[in-house]
């Protein structure tokens, strides 16, 4: 058996203090058996005087509105917003921390900070909160099963073996389908209970180097990707044994991301080099939905968001940067954001948009509201 992660981590509740350790057992520990140490979260600068947008909320201390972060994700899961945020631009692999945060006045209600290495964006699933971790001193990619309101661990599996000297993994993506939990873990699906923390199922990616993996809301449609060296493919999957049923080659520097099942499609971003392209795959054949591909950089991205498509291109201005309809791509307002030659969109939810902008050691979260177009 290997060795489990010693590094704990902080879970700061508003009136108390949640103790808890990312290094738990395997399965989700009995009821107070578990108590150990923690360690602040590391605190993170003030956004400079002044430099609130009117239609972000108010300010107070400690909420995200009033900080800078460093590579920070915001996702919208099972009702609540939680941040993904790097404690140091300096440090090399990153320690990362997760929050849970009030999306009104965007305090920061929990957090739990990892030890170094790369840790993915949460999905809520099963009444858990799931996120795969790849820490550097373990080299396994594992999948963590936490309190949703607490982030505190319990349960633990590995998805995977990783090599020690690569301090990033392409994998360690999340989907919930069939009923149990699905991870692209290295070279690897596994699917694995949500009950047990156990992996049920493993079946094999032979030399791919990236993948994806994506699920419709209700849990009945499974798509993955995966690419070796720039050659991949798209595929529809069984939601319960994973046997293939549909594929479709595709080229790229990685394997294609997906941005959300919705209705009979999947939107999929696909990064080709300096440039890239996304478009609606139908989900049944697993093939290109004709007038959908829009033509981008590499950094060109789609997400099916509060019912809405997102098309986002950092820099590349309104032409770019706008929503449309989910089921043909077709245009609809250009995003509200006040610089699109800088704001990056972060998410949207609740007739609000999330979107950062470059800050003197980080980035900044402001907000805007949904143009009436785009709900």
């Amino acid at each position: 058996m290997r060795p489990l992660r010693a590094a704990c981590a902080a879970a700061v509740v508003v009136l108390g203090l949640v103790t808890g350790c990312a290094g738990g057992p395997r399965a989700a520990p009995a009821a107070g058996s578990s108590a150990r140490t923690v360690t602040a979260a590391p605190s993170v600068a003030a956004a400079p005087s002044g430099s609130l947008s009117p239609t972000s909320p108010a300010a107070a201390p400690g909420s995200i509105f009033s900080r800078t972060f460093v590579n920070a994700s915001l996702t919208f899961t099972g009702g609540r917003l939680y941040l993904t945020w790097q404690s140091s631009a300096q440090q090399y692999p990153p320690r990362m921390t997760l929050s849970r945060v009030d999306p009104a006045g965007g305090a920061i209600m929990a957090s739990n900070m990892f030890s170094p290495g790369v840790v993915s964006d949460p999905v809520y699933a099963a009444g858990w909160l799931w996120v795969t971790d790849a820490p550097a001193s373990v080299g396994d990619l594992l999948l963590l099963r936490l309190d949703p309101r607490t982030l505190m661990v319990t349960g633990e599996v590995s998805a995977g073996s990783l090599s020690r000297d690569s301090s990033l993994t392409p994998s360690g993506h999340i989907a919930f389908a069939g009923g149990s939990i699905w991870v692209d873990g290295a070279g690897q699906l596994v699917r694995v209970s949500p009950a047990t923390v156990s992996a049920e199922l493993t079946i094999p990616q032979p030399g791919a180097n990236s993948a994806e993996i994506e699920a419709s809301p209700d849990g009945g449609t499974l798509i993955v990707s995966e690419s070796n060296s720039g050659n991949g493919a798209i595929q529809r999957r069984d939601p319960v044994t994973g046997a293939l049923l549909a594929s479709y080659p595709v080229l790229g520097v990685i394997a294609p991301l997906f941005g959300g099942v919705s209705g009979t499609g999947v939107w999929v971003r696909d990064p080709t080099g300096l440039l890239g392209y996304i478009e609606r795959f139908q989900t049944a054949t697993v093939t290109p939905q004709a007038a959908t591909r829009v033509e981008g950089s590499n950094g060109i991205g789609a997400n099916v968001w509060d019912g809405a498509l997102w098309v986002s291109d950092e820099a590349a201005g309104p032409a770019q940067n706008y929503c449309a309809d989910p089921a043909t791509g077709h245009r609809l307002a250009t995003l509200p954001l006040p610089d699109l030659a800088q704001d990056y969109l972060m998410t949207v939810h609740a007739g609000t948009i999330y979107y950062s902008v470059p800050a003197s050691d980080g980035f900044a979260i402001r907000t805007v509201p949904v143009p009436a177009a785009c709900e």
